[in-house]
């Protein structure tokens, strides 16, 4: 390319071409678990991940991380499927998924049983895990290729990929450190929405808790992605909106880059905690039910990690 170094030309070339490869083989991957759970009846759809790769005008450049796949029938029902299917050796189980070995399909595999993200605030999530149960059953069968032969999967409404995404940003806002490409994500999210379909998510936000964060974000797109007034849900917020760009900025998805990880385990939980407190001022209420189900579970766990401290000891003394 002209004016482009030849070095820096074949590095950025390797990489998209190694996107590119990655892409495939996801796209691959989820039409693969499509198949399997639908032979075990389950519906299913990909959350995020290929699901939002579709929106983008070339869909094998988005950068990939993991798959997420929703699976019906709950937890015990799930984890009793990836046992029949010999899936569940080595897997990590956590509150909503199962997290599969890398080594079984070449690529991180997350199976939900539980993908309705839940707010902090016990009234708006009631409402929020509501609205997007309404949602699911809307889910619809996209292919990935142009040929008839290619691979397809199901992907959720443009409704619950809004509201959930939302919801998860706002997760990793407060715990885990939000990623530019979330925010990419978003973005291809409302162009390729109908405006019906931005009307009726925006109508719902403040009842849903998702206000604050969604017109943190809209200044964020409005002002750095140049989105266009026409594709925001609500008015900008510019206070909010240089908070969450701050975060953003600093720690990175899953607070890669976070300077709080840095100086011995109690000093990272120490600024955690007032990282947290600064935040007061985006959302108190929402914050507010944060810190307190922090606090209720730290100390409802304590004397359990406590108890598993001692083991450990002992374990290491024989």
């Amino acid at each position: 390319m002209l004016g482009m170094p030849h070095q820096l030309y074949l590095k950025w070339f390797y990489q998209a071409e190694g996107i590119r490869s990655l892409n495939e083989r996801h796209y691959a991957c989820s039409s693969e678990l499509t198949q399997k759970f639908a032979a075990e009846g389950c519906q299913t759809f990909i959350l995020k991940g290929q699901a939002n790769s579709l929106l983008y005008l070339d869909k094998f450049i988005r950068q990939t991380g993991d798959i997420d796949i929703w699976v019906s029938g709950g937890r015990e029902s799930v984890i009793g499927i990836l046992s029949r299917m010999n899936l569940m050796d080595g897997a990590v189980v956590s509150s909503h998924d199962v997290g599969l070995r890398k080594d079984l399909f070449g690529v991180e595999v997350e199976v939900h049983f539980d993908c309705i993200q839940s707010a902090n605030n016990p009234f708006a999530n009631k409402r929020l895990r509501q609205f997007l149960a309404g949602e699911m059953g809307a889910a619809h069968l996209v292919p990935a290729g142009d040929t008839k032969d290619a691979p397809s999967f199901y992907v959720p409404s443009n409704k619950f990929a809004l509201v959930m995404q939302l919801s998860h940003i706002y997760k990793h806002l407060l715990g885990l450190g939000v990623g530019l490409r979330q925010v990419m994500d978003y973005c291809m999210l409302l162009r390729t929405s109908s405006d019906v379909e931005r009307a009726s998510v925006a109508a719902c936000l403040k009842s849903l808790g998702l206000n604050r964060i969604a017109g943190a974000l809209m200044w964020i797109l409005a002002e750095y992605l140049g989105l266009e007034s026409r594709y925001l849900l609500c008015k900008p917020d510019v206070r909010r909106g240089r908070i969450l760009l701050r975060e953003i900025m600093y720690d990175g998805n899953f607070g890669k880059r976070a300077e709080r990880k840095r100086g011995g385990v109690f000093k990272w939980w120490l600024r955690n905690r007032l990282r947290l407190v600064t935040f007061l001022p985006f959302d108190f209420r929402e914050v507010s039910w944060y810190l307190l189900r922090y606090w209720v579970s730290f100390v409802f766990l304590t004397p359990q990690r406590l108890l598993a401290f001692r083991r450990y000891k002992r374990a290491n003394k024989r």
